[in-house]
């Protein structure tokens, strides 16, 4: 007898509801850290080299799944506030983003940004004890400095065994400030001159040209040159 449909058909169609192009106006604090030619691309329109495929909106799905079980157990705890979603934007800095979640006790608040990881690599993660990702502290770093909050963690969940590691995130490190504005500052010069140039090219090997979903583009366009 022929299958009529499928559980996972019905699932792709349904993740892919909503994802229309959007106008972007500015830089997200989600993608400091990331390709900077990559962003520009985008934000000018380009098509990407590869769009999203459904495995991809499947990973994202199930990160979001985690970051809703999170919070919603911290909301549970008594003598806890939680806020979520938060949006945060400086038409200066030319940056804007939403962070995670704000967690209050004790009149005390923590921005909080939340991702998750299969277990090898959050156990890798944990062993070599050198913290959170740099882009991941430079993604919340933004967030801080805009809502006047000094201090916030990346929270990273294990998706297997449902373990956590805690990375604290101030915002008086002057090397998170220096380095989130140099490259805004850089960003926003190569928006008004309209010169994608000016922005580093990422070497193949680097994990910035490995996910930039525009990389093709930009050395075909270095070779042309």
């Amino acid at each position: 007898m022929e299958q009529t449909f499928s559980i996972q058909e019905l699932i792709n169609k349904k993740i892919n509801v909503g994802r229309e192009k959007k106008e972007i106006t500015s830089w997200y604090s989600s993608g400091l850290g990331s390709c900077m030619r990559g962003r520009y691309l985008e934000r000018l329109g380009n098509e990407p080299d590869k769009v999203f495929d459904d495995r991809i909106l499947r990973i994202f799905s199930v990160g979001k799944l985690f970051e809703d079980w999170i919070v919603d157990l911290v909301k549970s705890i008594e003598g806890i506030q939680v806020e979520t979603q938060g949006r945060v934007e400086d038409k200066k800095l030319g940056v804007s983003g939403y962070w995670d979640m704000k967690v209050t006790k004790d009149g005390k608040s923590l921005l909080y940004e939340i991702k998750s990881k299969h277990s090898k690599a959050f156990w890798y993660m944990d062993k070599q004890n050198e913290g959170a990702n740099e882009q991941h502290k430079l993604q919340l770093w933004p967030y801080l400095w805009l809502t006047g909050i000094e201090e916030g963690r990346i929270l990273y969940a294990s998706k297997d065994d449902l373990a956590i590691l805690e990375y604290p995130v101030y915002r008086n490190d002057e090397k998170l400030r220096k380095a989130v504005f140099d490259e805004l500052a850089l960003l926003n010069k190569a928006w008004q001159e309209k010169n994608l140039e000016i922005l580093p090219l990422p070497d193949s090997t680097a994990w910035q040209a490995k996910y930039c979903r525009w990389h093709k583009q930009c050395v075909k366009s270095n070779e042309n040159n």
